[in-house]
């Protein structure tokens, strides 16, 4: 290890001698990451409306406790695969970076000398590589938000004892004034360069809260509380403002999304000091401009409305999230128009897979599905920050968006065995090579391939992965003043309560592949309250068998309301029809409810690195032919709708999977794809 250490530090002074180092992060990276501005741009002018009077808007809905909606059916059967038999249970083995780097605790940061050995790296020097005393901090939180999440949810005794540990070991390192974090004394809270200081405690504590919500250990809370009141004390308006930094890269703009802490703690607590200080990190993020690849949702970048999205995808797609949350609570005009420019730009971006492109960076480009790909992490970030929007505006829309993008795009990166994802994929996706495949010509890039870590460019996609249907499970009911809204749909457990009435109800269904949803009701006494169900756009309408029950309709909801009895009942189904989706580039790909269409492209896998664990590889994906490239869909021809249903008990993903067929073609749900093709010349008949 000490002979790694040199070796590393040695990478940071070396620049060039002889030939020049190069990156394992590849030249589309290094080209982006950094454009640190040559002096600090200070806009506080044009923020000066934070010190009006603020007019909170109350969002239309609350979310629930972590919890409260557990996995049933096919969705606890991938959870519960991925955890026994996958990379959620097997990345820390995979990766011995999360095992081996007790980086909040015995392992804390000083300096360079104290970054241990970062998987397959390779670094030349470059100003931003100063980042990787932060890396580790988001591989193992997010690893340790979405492990100690599919523990509980899933009720693994095993996973459950380790989170124990995890939890146990991070409470010990709470230091007497309350910081838990990474960094030692001589680096905490007065950086003047690249740092991960918010984004380390943004990681672990949405881990800490999920895991309080999930066991009520009350001394959990109270360690979050302890260590943010020192945060907001040093990083706050009484102290320095963290984004006021000569150099900035990626975790010091990660930071901003400490307000998911805030946000959760608000609900958890009801004091208004984590929503304000959440306001207080957008407006000290807008003041200052550094790197212009991070910061796409500065407010002054905002007040246009026709220019494009340019900066690093991951980060454009978290902060939506947090303007929103700002605007909610403030009631400013200004913030109002920013969001709904974002939301202007935002469309630029997306892709038929539901996904905003971006792998790494944006770069001021409209979708393209034959072009544009993304990145994992981009795609969990929006689809979060769609659930975040949902909950705050009440727009069924973000529902559809959300349900797309995990059924497609965030799917369509796994691979069916759970063992492996891909770091970058494109909704039309051809070859897996580790190559970047352009309009003109083609590079190396390392994130297009199979990987259980990708621990050559970053183990980041892969912890992201493990939160997908923990934070899903999460948006998929919410509280409204009389009742609940089944605002997304699956296969779960509800169990909560409503003005004191327990409620349980057990949702049943195949579902995205089924058209029919039942709806298990039981409250502990008789109660009259509403069901709210979200009537998705694909949908024609709703079908709901229910008995003695007032039903109307109104703002992309069915409202349900009635006296319910100890035991009821709701029968759903939904009323559709293929839809053919045009694109831009005179393209079209098909969709029925929430599931896109593709052309399966037979392959062949080769391996590229092997890992000890059995059953665990890299490997590229290959066409067995060129058929693919012939194909095109008549505009006279209305593919064919095919689907044989399966019970409830099995898991209908990879196996009978519905089916669109016309005389050409045949297509499959493109989550359940390797390679494929998603879009298809239109023939004008």
């Amino acid at each position: 290890m000490k002979y790694r250490i040199i070796l590393l530090l040695l990478s940071f002074q070396i620049i060039s001698c002889g030939d020049p180092a190069q990156s394992s992060q590849g030249e589309d990276f290094l080209n982006n990451v950094n454009q640190v501005g040559v002096t600090i741009v200070d806009d506080s002018e044009m923020l000066t409306f934070f010190d009006n009077a603020r007019q909170p808007i109350q969002p239309k809905f609350t979310m629930l406790p972590t919890g409260s909606n557990q996995p049933r059916g096919w969705l606890l059967n991938i959870m519960q695969h991925d955890l026994q038999n996958g990379v959620v249970g097997a990345l820390d083995e995979l990766y011995p970076g999360i095992a081996k780097d007790d980086l909040y605790y015995t392992a804390r940061r000083g300096g360079l000398e104290d970054v241990p050995e970062m998987g397959d790296l390779e670094l030349t020097g470059a100003a931003w590589e100063k980042s990787i005393m932060w890396w580790n901090a988001e591989t193992i939180g997010n690893w340790w938000d979405g492990f100690v999440r599919h523990a509980f949810l899933t009720k693994d005794e095993k996973a459950m004892d380790q989170s124990h540990k995890i939890v146990k070991n991070l409470l010990a390192s709470q230091d007497q004034d309350g910081y838990i974090g990474i960094y030692k004394e001589n680096l905490r809270y007065q950086h003047e360069g690249s740092n991960g200081e918010l984004w380390a405690q943004t990681t672990a504590f949405r881990m800490l809260l999920a895991y309080y919500e999930l066991t009520d250990e009350k001394n959990v809370l109270e360690a979050v509380e302890k260590a943010m009141a020192l945060t907001m004390k040093e990083y706050g308006e009484e102290g320095r403002n963290p984004f006021y930094l000569k150099n900035a890269f990626g975790g010091v703009t990660h930071g901003l999304m400490l307000t998911d802490v805030c946000e959760t703690l608000y609900r958890i607590t009801g004091n208004q000091e984590y929503q304000d200080y959440a306001t207080y990190l957008y407006r000290a993020f807008s003041t200052y401009s550094v790197n212009r690849a991070f910061n796409d949702f500065r407010y002054p970048y905002l007040e246009q409305k026709d220019s494009l999205f340019t900066g690093h995808a991951v980060h454009t797609y978290e902060h939506l999230r947090t303007l929103i949350n700002a605007y909610y609570h403030t009631g400013y005009p200004e913030l109002k128009t920013a969001y709904e420019n974002a939301l202007y730009k935002l469309d630029q971006c997306l892709l038929p897979s539901g996904a905003g492109h971006g792998n790494e960076w944006i770069l001021g480009l409209k979708a393209d599905p034959n072009y544009t790909t993304t990145e994992f992490c981009t795609m969990l970030e929006l689809r979060n920050s769609f659930g975040s929007a949902l909950q705050k505006t009440g727009d069924a829309a973000f529902g559809d968006k959300a349900e797309k993008l995990t059924f497609n795009g965030i799917m369509g990166f796994r691979n069916p065995s759970g063992t492996a994802i891909t770091y970058g994929k494109g909704d039309n996706c051809f070859v897996l090579d580790g190559q970047h495949h352009g309009h003109e010509e083609n590079h190396k890039d390392v994130r297009y391939k199979y990987s259980p870590t990708h621990s050559d460019p970053a183990v980041c996609c892969v912890p992201n992965y493990t939160r997908n249907f923990t934070y899903y499970l999460d948006q998929m009911w919410m509280k409204v003043e009389d009742g609940l809204v089944a605002a997304m749909y699956g296969p779960s457990l509800l169990s909560t309560s409503v003005e004191d009435i327990d409620i349980s109800i057990d949702q049943q269904t195949n579902y995205p592949f089924s058209d029919k949803i039942t709806f298990d009701i039981q409250v502990d006494k008789p109660a009259s309250f509403s069901l709210y169900f979200r009537k998705p756009h694909w949908c024609q309408n709703i079908n709901i068998d229910v008995e003695n029950a007032t039903i109307t309709e109104k703002d992309g909801y069915i409202k349900v309301n009635k006296e319910w009895q100890i035991e009821d009942k709701i029968e759903l189904s939904f009323e559709q029809e293929v839809m053919a989706q045009s694109l831009a580039n005179q393209e079209v790909y098909f969709q029925r409810g929430p599931l896109v269409y593709a052309y399966s492209i037979p392959h062949r896998e080769e391996v590229i690195k092997e890992y000890e664990q059995e059953g665990y590889y890299d490997y590229y994906c290959f066409p067995e032919s060129t058929n693919y490239q012939n194909l095109s869909i008549s505009d006279a021809q209305k593919p064919a709708f095919e689907y044989e249903e399966l019970s409830l008990n099995e898991n209908p993903w990879y196996q009978s999977l519905p089916k669109l067929k016309t005389d050409q073609v045949e297509l499959v749900p493109m989550g359940s794809t390797v390679l494929r093709r998603v879009s298809f010349p239109k023939i004008v008949e």
